[in-house]
């Protein structure tokens, strides 16, 4: 912004200062935009654990694009490559001008293509909204350089502006609804999630609701303190990540060591299997203690119509499974 203000104010202004002004302005311009999207491209890629960048030559091969246009702004005094400011002081596109927003945007256009398809695979609704974000994030910028590249005038920067706003609005909501302990979603996003979901009757077919906690969780905090503690909540948070998102579960953690897991389009077979898989999950776990979970779940449906009768059907689940350990001398608490 600070270069294309420096662009707009000395752009037709005669005499030396004007024209180093503009042509300064316009190199430092081009560059800084080339280096952002190819940083913005690293970023993308590195949140989507793409393969382009575990090698170094690969990154060397990526990186050699933006590295072109920085070399042809800067020497574009001479060349009158990229641009070029005449003799009233007027900036004016050199004979290659368009190689810097063709590399510029097919860094930004190839990573948004590739977040978007990899939300239309993914099951997790952690994952395909994080890739969304990356989908999305560029469009403001990409329509404003397009403006700029057909009518000229500083319109990138404004565009660049709206789309940081966009990020950090998303960045603000993921604080929001996130627990900053385990990174899984918190109550709050729970409850926004399932009022969503019940707003459609149809959307809340074969929904399975699963409340857990940690058996002896008390125990571990007494006996190992309270960051071990939280270790072990990160284990449990870590193991139901492995465990459901890949069929698409909507994770949270309630409270404490209470967590809550909603399948859509399972069977009962299903969620029984489910729940065996995390307990053994957990089971391997390299902790100085042995970590289980009490599960009790519930299904939406046959007389449960509503998200807080489904809530409170699978707590009293949870506590009867609960009471039954008590009985067999097991620690739950």
């Amino acid at each position: 912004m600070l270069f294309d203000i420096i662009w707009t104010l000395s752009d037709g202004v005669g005499g030396t200062l004007g024209i180093a002004a503009n042509w300064i302005s316009n190199a430092v311009s081009f560059s800084l935009f080339a280096a952002a999207c190819l940083i913005w491209f690293i970023y993308s890629e590195t949140v989507q654990g793409s393969r382009l960048l575990t090698a170094r030559y690969r990154m060397a091969f990526v990186t050699l694009p933006a590295v072109l246009v920085v070399v042809l702004a800067f020497t574009s005094y001479w060349t009158h490559a990229l641009f070029y400011i005449d003799a009233q002081g007027a900036y004016r596109r050199g004979f290659v001008y368009m190689i810097q927003p063709i590399v510029s945007y097919c860094y930004v256009i190839y990573t948004s293509l590739h977040a978007f398809i990899q939300s239309c695979k993914v099951e997790s609704l952690q994952k395909k909204a994080i890739y969304q974000t990356l989908a999305f994030f560029a469009i403001p910028a990409l329509v404003a350089g397009v403006f700029q590249v057909f009518y000229s005038g500083p319109c990138l920067s404004v565009g660049i502006m709206l789309s940081m706003l966009q990020l950090y609005i998303v960045c603000q909501e993921q604080l929001i609804s996130t627990d900053p302990l385990t990174g899984l979603n918190n109550r709050n996003r729970f409850e926004t999630y399932m009022l969503s979901l019940f707003s459609n009757v149809d959307q809340a077919d074969d929904v399975y609701l699963l409340m857990m906690d940690a058996d002896g969780f008390k125990q571990i905090n007494d006996q190992y303190g309270h960051v071990e503690g939280d270790h072990a909540l990160q284990v449990v948070s870590a193991v139901l990540k492995d465990a459901c998102s890949p069929s698409g579960g909507f994770i949270a953690r309630y409270g404490g060591d209470e967590f809550v897991v909603l399948q859509k389009g399972a069977t009962e077979h299903d969620i029984i299997r489910l729940c065996s898989a995390i307990n053994s999950e957990l089971s391997r776990a390299e902790t100085p203690y042995s970590l289980r979970m009490s599960i009790g779940y519930a299904r939406y449906g046959d007389g449960i119509n509503t998200w807080q009768e489904l809530l409170r059907a699978a707590d009293a689940e949870l506590y009867r499974i609960k009471d039954a350990k008590k009985k067999s001398g097991i620690q739950v608490r």
